[in-house]
């Protein structure tokens, strides 16, 4: 059966969000390091991406912690602005695996503002499949999201091809059978390239 290829969107198709400069314009009354533990790791947070707590939930939550002054209103203004800029080498890569047939997707753990951000570009790419962590209600690096992608994609574990900058991610991922790869968007042409005649040739 034809490789079916994913890719992660952040730091893999699009280019990482500037955390620093958010935390730099919410008006945070509270540490960098705080921030971010926070904004990684808080339960809230991860149940944004999981889609069962709404954005505008999580980000008022989130403004609270920090002890900001700004509305749920303002953050969206400040976070839409921050470079949503796409790695060039990715989008050349998906481009090339569609024109010779096979199909390619995204997976990866975002909320629904983080996907808004990237929507019009990823449309652009006319992709086979859209696996979106909070539309699907588990994330990476739980087997739960493997498992469902495996059976939406209807094939062998092995036959699915899988880049993410989360070495957690690409792990979860080996344990269910996916073939995953520990990559970024800044050397995700080396790495395929290096593994081309391997995936393409002898596919």
């Amino acid at each position: 059966m034809s490789k079916i290829f994913l890719f992660d969107l952040g730091n893999v198709l699009a280019k990482s969000l500037d955390n620093n400069e958010l935390y730099r314009n919410l008006n945070c009354k509270i540490s960098y390091e705080e921030f971010e533990k926070y904004w990684f790791y808080d339960d809230i947070v991860i149940n944004a991406h999981k889609g069962t707590v709404t954005d505008e939930y999580h980000i008022k939550k989130l403004l609270e912690y920090c002890k900001s002054n700004l509305t749920v209103e303002e953050f969206y203004k400040i976070y839409n602005k921050l470079d949503n800029s796409m790695y060039q080498d990715t989008i050349d890569l998906i481009n090339m695996l569609k024109n010779k047939g096979f199909k390619v997707g995204i997976l990866s753990n975002l909320r629904l503002m983080d996907y808004d951000r990237y929507k019009d570009q990823i449309n652009l790419l006319d992709l086979d499949y859209q696996f979106l962590s909070y539309e699907m209600g588990c994330i990476k690096p739980y087997k739960e999201i493997y498992e469902f992608v495996i059976k939406k994609c209807s094939c062998d574990p092995k036959n699915i091809v899988f880049f993410d900058d989360n070495i957690n991610n690409v792990e979860g991922a080996r344990k269910c059978g996916i073939d995953a790869y520990n990559v970024t968007g800044d050397n995700i042409k080396k790495v395929f390239g290096e593994m081309y005649d391997i995936i393409l040739i002898n596919n």
